[in-house]
């Protein structure tokens, strides 16, 4: 048999398999940077935040997110301007649950400690 015949029966199926493999290992990859550490969970204070959390902060999100109608006025920033004594959360971009400023700072710091708290995750 011609060698050359011969390589392209060998290559061609190890391009496949590699190819193969992209697409099954390269999602596992992202889901796994996608999983809490033990202890926490996702904060969940819109669909899609992933920030890693405590239990406890996760459903002191799910409370202030039942409560964000209370806690709006319109005012100088429009209809969803926070009562006095509230600021904004700003957990995510857009985030305008009102909270108060001690909570504000407690949920900027889970989010610059986003990292450490998923699986195999640590403060850059």
């Amino acid at each position: 048999m011609n060698p050359m015949i011969q390589r392209k029966k060998t290559i061609l199926p190890l391009l496949i398999g590699l190819a193969l493999a992209c697409f099954v290992f390269a999602p596992m990859a992202q889901s796994q940077r996608d999983v809490c550490a033990s202890g926490y969970v996702w904060r969940e204070a819109q669909p899609m935040d992933h920030v890693c959390v405590t239990p406890a902060s996760r459903d002191l999100v799910a409370q202030e997110n039942r409560a964000a109608r209370q806690r709006w006025t319109t005012g100088a920033y429009g209809p969803h301007t926070c009562i006095q004594g509230y600021v904004w959360r700003e957990a995510f971009k857009g985030d305008d649950v009102c909270v108060t400023p001690a909570r504000r700072d407690q949920v900027r710091e889970e989010n610059r400690l986003a990292r450490s708290h998923r699986a195999g995750g640590r403060i850059d």
